[in-house]
């Protein structure tokens, strides 16, 4: 059966709207400091993001599979990338808003990572899925805040750490910070991971189910999830400024 696989729509208006009440909770708890949203996002701050990027990674690697202008798509949503960090870094600290700048976020990796595809799906269909996961798996968790951690144990010397331009590899030096930070290592693995299930479930294979209307208005929003993400926060910052004027009367 051929046509639009809805379920991968629904999958990504899931992750949106997870997304987006995470922004809230982040918003309202980490910004504007509202008591019951600061212990919401205490509790959710380690756990909450990475299951959202990755369902968002992984379908974007399954998706990109199935397209073929793979390139022009990755480089517009890395040029909305970039005019987020324009907006977020230089813009948005005018309004007396700091802290919130993105300078490597989900859409910078995943502008990146889409351009990328073509090389990476056409490496998972020549090697074999199960293994190929599995050193996925080890070269992520080896990977995973070089900083911090270092690449397998190996800490990062502090001449590399200091040329801030590695910052989209992970590696970079204080003062750096970037309100939403998916680097590349190890999140191309990740991606690479959606590649290889790709191969596994190619959409000759899958059943009837996945290509039937589920939940429209939830694909509707896994349809539009770009546009969402871009106006989303903005949104969220205005009922936040709402909330501190009428808090002040």
């Amino acid at each position: 059966m051929q046509g639009r696989i809805r379920l991968l729509d629904m999958l990504r208006g899931g992750a949106v709207i997870a997304m987006v009440l995470y922004h809230t909770v982040y918003t309202f708890g980490a910004i504007f400091r509202l008591s019951v949203f600061t212990a919401m996002y205490a509790a959710l701050k380690f756990i909450a993001p990475p299951i959202i990027a990755t369902t968002f990674i992984l379908i974007s690697a399954y998706a990109s599979s199935l397209s073929r202008k793979n390139v022009r798509r990755g480089a517009l949503i890395f040029a909305v990338a970039m005019g987020l960090t324009v907006a977020t870094c230089r813009i948005m600290p005018l309004l007396g808003i700091n802290g919130a700048g993105i300078r490597f976020g989900i859409l910078h990796f995943l502008g990146i990572a889409i351009m990328l595809s073509p090389v990476l799906c056409k490496l998972a269909r020549r090697l074999p899925p199960v293994p190929g996961i599995a050193v996925c798996i080890l070269l992520a968790v080896g990977t995973r805040n070089p900083v911090k951690n270092g690449f397998f144990g190996l800490p990062v010397t502090d001449p590399i750490q200091s040329v801030n331009l590695l910052f989209p590899l992970g590696i970079y030096h204080p003062p750096f910070s970037s309100a939403d930070y998916y680097p590349l290592l190890p999140w191309l693995f990740v991606f690479m991971i959606g590649c290889f299930i790709a191969v596994m479930l190619p959409k000759a294979r899958l059943p009837r189910v996945c290509y039937k209307k589920i939940c429209p208005p939830i694909e509707w929003i896994g349809r539009h999830s770009l546009l969402i993400y871009v106006i989303h926060q903005p949104v969220i910052f205005c009922f936040g400024e709402l909330w501190r004027l009428f808090k002040t009367y």
